[in-house]
Formats: C-alpha cells, sequence, structure tokens
C-alpha cells in the first residue's frame, strides 16, 4: 500500500520591471503600448527533488508523520491557495513536474498591446509577476502598475508526496507449466511471450522482480552475465537457462549507493529480426545486452525506468 505525506513548500512571488517612465520634468503625459512580456518556465527537477529531502528532513511539525528514514519521497500534487499561486502558468508548471519529472526550459516573450498612460510630472512602471521555489521559477500573466517595484513576499502551500518504490533485485522463478507463470513477473512490452527459455526447451523461466522503499538498497546497474560453468553469488539470479543446455546465463546487477540514478520499474523487450534499441521501449532509459547471445533464437533484452532520487537520512523528533 502506497504511504502519502505532506509537507510545506515555500516559494517566492517577486516583481520584474517590463518599463519605467519618469514624466518629472515632462509636463506633457506619454502613452506606452505594445510591451513585451516574458514568458519563463523552469524546473530542474534534481533540485526539485533535493528540496523534497531536505523539507522531509527539517520540518518539525505534522507533516513529517510518517517519513521513514532512507525512504524518498515524489510529489503527488500540490495545494495552492493564493490567488497568485492559483493561475494557470503554476498549476501547469507543478502538474509538469508531478507528471513528467523532467527538466524543463522555456524562455520566450509575448506582445501586451494594452496602453498606458503616463501623465505629466508623473511616474509609472509596469511590473510582471514572477514565481519562484526550490528548483521551479515561472512567470505569471499577472501584472501591476505603480511608481516602484512591487514588495516581494514568501507564499507557503502543501505539496502532497508519496513513497516510493524501487527494484532491489531480480529473481529467476521456474515453473513445469506456463499456467503457473507468477502474476508480477516482468512483462514483454508489447505483450509477446515472457519466458526466457521460450525456443530452448528446458523450465519455463521467468523474471520477478523484488522492492524496497529503501534509497540505497535499490538498483543501479544490471547486465547479462554468460559462463561456461555455474556461478553463485550475492546480486546475481539463479541460472535462466535452467535445463536448455549450452552456456549458463544470469543478470548479474547491484546498488550503488553513490548513484542517485535508481530503477524503479522493468520490462523485456523480445524481438525476431532485427535488433532492437531503447527507441522500441518508449519511457525506459537503460538496457542490458541481448540475454539470448549465441544460442540464437530472439533478441531479448531488460529494459528499466529510472529516476533520480535522494534517500531521507533524518526525521525531525
Amino acid at each position: 500500500m502506497s504511504k502519502y505525506i505532506t509537507i510545506p513548500v515555500t516559494g517566492k512571488l517577486y516583481w520584474v520591471e517590463l518599463w519605467f517612465r519618469d514624466n518629472s520634468t515632462n509636463p506633457k503625459g506619454t502613452q506606452v503600448v505594445d510591451t513585451e512580456m516574458k514568458v519563463v518556465r523552469t524546473v530542474s527537477i534534481s533540485r526539485f527533488n533535493e528540496s523534497i529531502k531536505n523539507t522531509v528532513e527539517t520540518t518539525k511539525n505534522s507533516f513529517s508523520v510518517g517519513a521513514e528514514v532512507g525512504a524518498s519521497y515524489g510529489p503527488v500534487s500540490a495545494t495552492v491557495k493564493s490567488e497568485f499561486l492559483a493561475s494557470k502558468e503554476i498549476q501547469d508548471t507543478y502538474g509538469y513536474t508531478v507528471r513528467e519529472q523532467q527538466d524543463m526550459s522555456v524562455q520566450t516573450t509575448i506582445k501586451d498591446s494594452r496602453g498606458y498612460n503616463v501623465e505629466g510630472h508623473g511616474k509609472l512602471g509596469l511590473y510582471q509577476a514572477f514565481f519562484s521555489a526550490p528548483g521551479v521559477v515561472v512567470s505569471l500573466t499577472q501584472t501591476r502598475t505603480g511608481g516602484e517595484t512591487p514588495a516581494a513576499q514568501d507564499v507557503t502551500f502543501d505539496l502532497k508526496l508519496q513513497e516510493l518504490q524501487f527494484i532491489k533485485e531480480i529473481q529467476a522463478v521456474y515453473t513445469d507449466n506456463p499456467n503457473d507463470r507468477p502474476f508480477d513477473c516482468l512483462h514483454e512490452i508489447t505483450g509477446q511471450n515472457e519466458d526466457i527459455n521460450s525456443g530452448f526447451g528446458g523450465k519455463y523461466c521467468y523474471l520477478k522482480p523484488i522492492f524496497t522503499n529503501q534509497v540505497n538498497q535499490a538498483m543501479t546497474q544490471c547486465r547479462v552475465r554468460v559462463d561456461k560453468s555455474a556461478v553463485r553469488g550475492p546480486n546475481i539470479t539463479d541460472d535462466l537457462a535452467k535445463g536448455a543446455g549450452g552456456k549458463f546465463r544470469y543478470l548479474q546487477f547491484n546498488q550503488d549507493s553513490n548513484t542517485h540514478s535508481k530503477f524503479t520499474a522493468a520490462a523485456l523487450l523480445r524481438r525476431a529480426g532485427n535488433a532492437p534499441t531503447l527507441k522500441d521501449a518508449p519511457g525506459y532509459a537503460v538496457m542490458t545486452t541481448d540475454i539470448n547471445e549465441g544460442r540464437k533464437g530472439d533478441w531479448l533484452y531488460v529494459v528499466f525506468q529510472t529516476k533520480e532520487v535522494f534517500g531521507i537520512e533524518k526525521v525531525p523528533s
């Protein structure tokens, strides 16, 4: 069952001068038209995720209840109450951040064709609202006029987080009947056969991922290993070619605590004919070498989804 916590996030609402007219010594009024407004949306996922970690570790209140040391949390939704933060730009940017978990950088300009009159002997400026929070900078369409730059203000909103799950290891599961295939084995992304030994005889062999919520136990690398003799040890599957004869085949993996990119999901990628590439597995970032190397048959790979995360090192008491 998924675990959720909510943390406060503090951002800053500030104003950027678009133009300023000083008519102090000019008795005649002037008009300003066709103002260029900035369109800015910048997301740094690594900074955003690290700020979540730091907030969970340092916020001593009810928000952090339920947070677990060693776990990591990803954003689910943002609850904003401020009039400015309820803007479409903010909602769209945080929606993208929650959904895609990828960096984004958009910087263009649009034209504001409204006319502004600056009276004689007067001063007037036009200012555009911006919002910044850890890993996020967004320009808003709201503007203000005045004789000086409006003061910046801190704004706090609630960010709902879900505890993340990571692949810790992969196990080989054997059956004598395909109907006994484990329901939680790795699926082939195009719906093809999930039996690793398909076409070679021997045991029906399926790959089962084991999950953890502990970042330091998360898998960060996986490779295919083919040997003439049997291999035993930690971080290696049993023989994937059991009963099929020929060389021994394994998946060997490790968990590097110094690598922030962790494996979160996996699948099989099978193809006859030409060898597939990662482009044939949309949404996946890592691919092993061919499990069937040297024994002909289909091309068969394991592909992984990854996420850059930071484990919680402490929880306020």
